[in-house]
């Protein structure tokens, strides 16, 4: 009788572990898929039951950004046709061009990150050009890069350096190249200010 009883008492054991099994793993399934009313967020806090977004879901499709053309064009300047990152820019004609000394965060071929310092430099720079499309370029020791783009200073039609506009923001940092390196020491003291003002691409 007490053999039965024990053998009574290890099955009802043995049932209960097996249901607080199975009830935790279904807890853990339903707060997973995030249909509980309420789920730890990555931050700690509580947060209702959808479920957080993930990186691929934050991502936009990659946009052009062409330009229009300029309304008036000034001498010795070159339309801009479009923004492809925040150091490099196509022409009316076709060409692209690197900005010198300048390097902004490289920007996703397909899908970009809104929230991300590359998209941001890249719609600085598509701000700046918006509402005259144009640039005066100036060049220094080497004409070209490796790529075939255009090395140059750009200047904007009210006279700012794009390549200088880019580090006071805190949109890029300094890349020194050889024999290029006219403005490199403004260039740096430019990119020092803004990281310790916590500019752009500095800030926290």
């Amino acid at each position: 009788m007490r053999r039965a009883n024990q053998r009574g008492k290890i099955n009802t054991g043995a049932t209960a572990v097996v249901l607080v099994i199975l009830v935790a793993v279904a807890g853990v399934a339903l707060w997973q898929s995030g249909l509980l009313p309420v789920r730890m967020r990555q931050d700690g806090l509580y947060g209702g039951g959808n479920a957080q977004p993930t990186a691929e879901q934050a991502t936009i499709a990659r946009p052009k950004l062409y330009l229009p053309a300029p309304a008036k064009k000034l001498r010795g300047h070159t339309a801009v046709r479009r923004v492809i990152d925040g150091d490099t820019l196509e022409m009316a004609d076709g060409t692209r061009v690197r900005l010198i000394g300048v390097d902004c965060d490289e920007l996703g071929e397909h899908k970009v990150d809104p929230e991300g310092a590359a998209f941001k430099a890249t719609m600085y720079v598509f701000s700046l050009l918006e509402k005259d499309p144009q640039l005066k370029l100036e060049y220094d020791q080497e004409r070209l890069d490796k790529y075939d783009r255009t090395l140059a200073y750009a200047t904007l039609p009210d006279g700012r350096m794009l390549n200088r506009l880019l580090l006071e923001s805190g949109w890029a940092d300094t890349m020194s190249i050889a024999p290029n390196t006219r403005h490199a020491s403004e260039f740096a003291k430019l990119r020092d200010e803004a990281r310790a003002s916590g500019r752009g691409k500095w800030a926290n």
